[in-house]
């Protein structure tokens, strides 16, 4: 080695080397730069996975019995649908996911005020909202809407 950096050739041939790493070096980042640049950004689609809970929640009548329960002050029942409410839609949700839920009454145009879940909370950035709408309770025409906010913590 010491015999090749000394004539002119070696030396030469030591430059193109360094020349030649530097260059893949370059080209290597590059590509992994275009590849960051170029893949799309994941965006959870939690909301449909969250609709389809809401869906479900009203094909099993838990809906019915939840607005049954606060439209005639049956506290135990409240705290139970609220219970089952609440655990279908975080089961729904990712771990970082967070939501608020309230109903309203078509009829008078007001928000039941002891339908909120998690009124407490404080939304975040990215809200999505999603309007649920029930026609009748336990088979009788009573319009409501669920107004649901769910969001990712962080």
């Amino acid at each position: 080695m010491i015999k090749l950096s000394k004539s002119k050739k070696g030396q030469l041939f030591i430059i193109e080397a360094f020349i030649a790493v530097s260059v893949m070096i370059i080209m290597v980042t590059a590509l992994y730069e275009v590849q960051l640049a170029t893949q799309p950004s994941i965006e959870p689609e939690f909301h449909e996975e969250v609709y389809t809970t809401l869906q479900a929640l009203d094909a099993n009548g838990f809906f019915d019995d939840y607005i049954y329960s606060i439209n005639n002050v049956i506290p135990a029942d409240i705290t139970y649908y609220r219970s089952i409410i609440t655990q279908a839609i975080y089961g729904a949700l990712p771990d970082h996911g967070e939501f608020k839920l309230n109903y309203e009454d078509l009829q008078t145009s007001l928000i039941v005020a002891e339908s909120h879940i998690n009124e407490h909370l404080t939304t975040g950035d990215s809200v999505v909202s999603i309007d649920y709408l029930i026609t009748e309770v336990y088979g009788e025409y009573a319009p409501y809407t669920i107004h649901l906010q769910v969001w990712l913590k962080g």
